[in-house]
């Protein structure tokens, strides 16, 4: 298991959730892939990439098959790809490390003179840390709740979000999690962080370095670029990267 990495050119995507009855990535991540081949920079999928727990056997055979064989064969031809795990593909590691991937629970990338960390950011999730099982049972249930919502989860951090807020503002509460996890890891050396888990993209500065979050590929196609250390985030089109 590798968990430091160096590159100069990285792209990032996270909570591609294929196999999901509310992903829309098969739709375009085709092309997304093939243009990031050809730009020359290394992919790095951010966790949730496959979606085991809002899925179900035939969706996965239909879309997430395919994609397993696409990447491998991008892998296979050269294109270095990092995946690091979230909640929802947690079961898929023992696959996943047949590939010819590089995968993890995390990433510690160094591009050009910054240290970037890279995970998935379930574990800040304080639903999540205080009680696993019933945050996989929740969203298993929250399975029907994409009939009435495509981005269950979503608009779940979003609530979250903004319940934090009001308690910050009656001093009752640290910074909104993933930002205090973001300070916890500038603390240890960190210039950047870069998470993915809530499906809020979001490129601040906070005390201490960079905060980013690559958002989804549920409703919305965002992805974050790394440059020599420069993070960028984006929300792709056909021609983007070619474009940088």
């Amino acid at each position: 298991m590798i968990l430091t990495a160096a590159e100069d050119h990285l792209v990032v995507v996270s909570d591609l959730h294929i196999g999901s009855p509310a992903s829309k990535a098969e739709q375009s991540l085709g092309a997304f892939l093939d243009e990031v081949a050809a730009s020359g920079r290394a992919l790095c999928i951010n966790g949730d990439g496959f979606d085991l727990l809002q899925s179900t056997a035939s969706r996965l055979a239909i879309s997430g098959f395919p994609m397993l064989r696409r990447l491998q064969g991008l892998a296979t031809d050269g294109l270095q790809i990092y995946y690091v795990l979230g909640n929802h593909d947690l079961a898929l590691e023992h696959v996943l490390f047949e590939l010819p991937f590089t995968v993890s629970p995390f990433l510690n990338l160094v591009s050009g003179e910054r240290r970037i960390r890279i995970e998935h950011g379930h574990l800040h999730d304080p639903l999540y840390a205080r009680a696993p099982a019933v945050y996989e049972l929740g969203s298993r249930v929250g399975r029907l709740g994409l009939l009435a919502h495509a981005d269950i989860y979503g608009l779940y951090s979003l609530v979250q979000r903004r319940i934090d807020t009001s308690r910050r503002r009656d001093g009752r509460s640290r910074p909104y999690p993933h930002h205090g996890a973001a300070a916890d890891l500038f603390q240890r050396g960190f210039d950047a962080v870069v998470f993915g888990h809530t499906h809020i993209p979001e490129l601040v500065e906070i005390d201490g370095g960079t905060f980013a979050n690559c958002g989804d590929w549920v409703t919305k196609r965002t992805c974050v670029t790394i440059d020599s250390g420069r993070i960028a985030l984006h929300e792709w089109e056909p021609g983007l990267l070619q474009a940088l």
